[in-house]
């Protein structure tokens, strides 16, 4: 397996997500010298995810597990592809994923536990929902950082949030200028002018 580096929290992440939908995508194997034995070419989080579960007793020892077995030459590239094509989910995405799943009555800690996360992880996701669509639409094509559309949650005015947006310049568009902008009169804290005084 090529993957040598791993956080501790996304194996901890994976575990809760296989504890609560089961393992969905299979292990890549090879044989290993001693018969009966196999190397994991692709699935090494996969499997640290379950060894993890079954110390815990939330699997049982024979928990069937899919495997497709490859070639020792073949073990390099179909690791190294399994990982260099994976993409992380798009905050924005991943809201929506999360919100459809609210929506459905499922508990915010409920969601978190599902997925190895805090409940401040998913309520910050869910935060998005305050953002207007206008605005998250530029975050999906790339126009905008993610801090920018973070700036945004401060109101829930989608109205007011456009207006902003649309008479921002964009040398201007920081996070700092968005929520004093957003909050009317109120003056920032951060603002250099005041602060030398």
């Amino acid at each position: 397996n090529v993957r040598k580096t791993y956080r501790t929290e996304s194996i901890a992440e994976l575990a809760a997500s296989i504890k609560a939908v089961g393992l969905l995508k299979n292990l890549v194997v090879r044989k290993a010298k001693k018969r009966g034995h196999f190397y994991v070419s692709a699935g090494g989080r996969r499997l640290k995810a379950l060894n993890l579960l079954a110390a815990a007793g939330d699997l049982a020892p024979d928990y069937a597990v899919r495997a497709i077995e490859c070639t020792a030459a073949e073990a390099v590239e179909i690791s190294l592809a399994e990982n260099v094509t994976a993409e992380a989910m798009n905050p924005v995405d991943e809201f929506e994923a999360y919100s459809a799943l609210v929506s459905d009555r499922v508990p915010v800690a409920e969601i978190a536990a599902r997925f190895g996360k805090t409940d401040a992880y998913i309520r910050q996701r869910m935060a998005l929902a305050r953002v207007s669509p206008r605005i998250l639409d530029a975050y999906r094509v790339g126009e905008i950082e993610f801090d920018i559309v973070a700036a945004f949650t401060v109101s829930d005015d989608h109205a007011r949030q456009d207006e902003v947006w649309a008479t921002l310049s964009p040398w201007n568009r920081h996070a700092v200028t968005i929520k004093r902008l957003l909050a009317g009169n109120a003056i920032s804290a951060t603002d250099r002018p005041l602060s030398r005084k």
